[in-house]
């Protein structure tokens, strides 16, 4: 087998958005920082976070002005 052809690995941080750290082994010369990571992806948190963007929002807005002349007009009956 040839010798020294394979990167050096060492420790490194990986610090999420979260707030969460963690070392992994990397061929990296630097401290990372990721988006997400177990500790708050709801695959593993089992959590559901709904976000509520663009045609969700006109959905919502729009049940909720149905809602409203719907209240209207059982007011004026």
């Amino acid at each position: 087998m040839k010798k020294d052809i394979h990167p050096k690995s060492q420790k490194i941080v990986v610090e999420c958005s979260c707030g969460a750290k963690f070392e992994v082994m990397s061929t990296l010369n630097w401290n990372t920082r990721v988006e997400i990571c177990s500790k708050c992806h709801p695959f593993y948190t089992w959590e559901q976070k709904i976000l509520k963007t663009g045609a969700v929002d006109k959905f919502y807005a729009r049940l909720k002005k149905a809602e409203e002349l719907k209240k209207k007009a059982s007011q004026k009956k």
